[in-house]
């Protein structure tokens, strides 16, 4: 019986290990992220060359982008302040306000893997990619006390309307409790 139990334990960890080696294999060579998981580079897409000052155009739509020489991609969201577009990078201050449960468990688990906004801070350059078209970009991390605050405001609405519609808990005291924001300048 214990000879059953040791061979069937290192047939699943054998499974194990091949089942997480078949994701990062996939995702290293898939066009762009692949659902909650980051993905490689862009593959497909028409580049845009003009630049862009209104990003307005993709705030309702699925965006994905690209750190330059990161060859990694994933999708995030990116809101708008006074006609400044932001990528924002949640480290905790949005999901550890949610209740316990799947979602929390996952964006911690995401959270506990994330280094895009560090990368972000030594070469802002990126490739943003909505509805099939690719805009250059560059990320520049927010250092302003006040426009951060009106950011944490916007961000707090928007997730109230979005995906916690249940009345959010107290911007967390202990880490994680922060939130980055990467102002997107025109890059050519």
């Amino acid at each position: 019986m214990v000879r059953w139990l040791k061979y069937i334990g290192i047939f699943l960890s054998a499974l194990v290990v091949v089942a997480i080696t078949a994701v990062m294999i996939t995702q290293r060579v898939s066009d762009g992220p692949i659902e909650f998981l980051q993905g490689g580079s862009f593959k497909s897409g028409e580049f845009i060359e003009e630049p862009v000052d209104d990003w307005s155009f993709g705030l309702d739509k699925n965006s994905e982008f690209e750190l330059v020489g990161a060859g990694t991609s994933r999708t995030a969201g990116y809101i708008m302040h006074k006609g400044v577009a932001y990528m924002t990078c949640d480290l905790g201050f949005m999901w550890n306000r949610l209740e316990s449960g799947t979602t929390r468990n996952l964006l911690h688990l995401i959270y506990i893997f994330k280094r895009w906004h560090t990368d972000a801070v030594e070469d802002g350059r990126a490739l943003i990619r909505i509805d099939g078209k690719i805009y250059k970009t560059q990320f520049v991390k927010e250092e302003d006390p006040e426009i951060i605050a009106a950011l944490k405001t916007e961000l707090e609405v928007l997730a109230r309307e979005y995906f916690a519609p249940q009345e959010l808990g107290p911007a967390p005291a202990k880490a994680p409790n922060d939130v980055w924001f990467f102002r997107m300048d025109t890059r050519t």
